[in-house]
This record gives C-alpha cells, structure tokens and sequence, in this order.
C-alpha cells in the first residue's frame, strides 16, 4: 500500500487533509526521560519518527518493560481500552522524534479512509505478532537461548542516533533484556558476554 511505502504522515499529507499540522505535533524526548507514566491514561497516540522508546510497567514498585518500539510504530492513549487496571510508563532509549496525534483525528483517519483502515488493521496485527512472538519463545526455548535470540535480533535492528547508525541492542540494558525474555539480569549480562569479543 502506498501508505506502507511513504508513511502515515507523508500519505495524510499528500492527501491534503485539511488542518493536519494542527492535529499532529512533533516533538523530541530526552533519553531516560519520562514521556508519560503509569498514573497517566489520556496520551496522544505518538508515532516514531527517530530513536526507540521501551514501555513498561510497574509491579509492587519494581519497574520493568515488555516492549521495545522503533520507528514507523504507534504507541500510546490507553484510555481506548477502558481497562482502568491497566497502565504503562514510556521512556526513551535515546533521543527520540515523536509525532504526536490527537485520539480524536487519529480514531477519526482510522475509520474513515479505507486505505488507513486496511494499513492500521495490518499494524494492529503487526504488534500482535510482535507481542505473541515474545511469548512464544519464552514458552520453547531455555533462558540463555532466549537471551540469545533476542540478542541476535537486537542488533539487526538499526537505529540512527544524531545521524549515527546503532543498532538496539547497544541501547538497552541487561535489565531490559532479562524482562522481555523471562529471565535475570545477572543471566543476561552473563549470557551476552559470554558471546561478544
């Protein structure tokens, strides 16, 4: 689809959608910084344009994510859920370039132009595949296959910083890969240097 090649934005642009810079804002978040957290659940729905950010939870004042999301991903506006239990904390790995949709023009453009129902319903799955995929390699395979996996895919996913390519896996912690795979920090750290040079 055309909007699969050039973007939501560079479509919603071409398409000349009347008031658009007024519905979406762009803004830069500091790495480590908070770009909302677990007690807030109206959010804009944000859009990565640049950097990477981790979403997370807190448990009984441990802090931990399962997710990582990179550019041309949609995070955010929990409130579409009306699931007052759940929440999320969103924190940049690096420097990162949002773009910042209002609910109401995004839910709008979502059910309105078909070709961005049929590209939304194809990113809904996306995440789901994303999510399931997770699941399933903590259920098949062993902790340090697990960490090495994910490892593996981490640093074939690159990431410009300040017009620098990185990959993800320089820019998460030991911590960040024991969450997303089940497992310890200590065994991560272990696990990953045991392989690097």
């Amino acid at each position: 689809s055309l909007i699969k090649e050039i973007g939501l934005y560079n479509y919603l642009v071409q398409k000349n959608v009347p008031d658009l810079k007024a519905h979406v804002k762009v803004l830069s978040v500091k790495r480590g910084a908070l770009l909302y957290d677990t007690t807030q659940r109206y959010t804009d729905i944000y859009e990565i344009v640049s950097g990477a950010v981790k979403l997370g939870r807190i448990s009984k004042v441990k802090e931990f994510i399962y997710e990582l999301v990179t550019p041309g991903e949609f995070f955010g506006n929990l409130d579409v859920l009306k699931e007052h239990g759940f929440s999320e904390f969103c924190k940049p790995l690096v420097i990162t370039q949002l773009r910042a949709y209002s609910p109401a023009f995004f839910s709008h453009i979502t059910t309105h132009d078909p070709e961005v129902v049929e590209w939304f319903l194809a990113r809904i799955v996306s995440r789901w595949n994303k999510t399931e995929s997770i699941l399933a390699n903590i259920r098949t395979y062993e902790p340090r296959d697990r960490i090495l996996l994910l490892y593996k895919e981490l640093q074939q996913t690159p990431i410009m910083i300040a017009n620098r390519n990185s990959t993800l896996a320089r820019l998460v912690t030991y911590q960040d890969i024991a969450d997303l795979t089940a497992t310890t920090r200590q065994l991560a750290a272990d696990t990953i240097n045991a392989i690097l040079p």
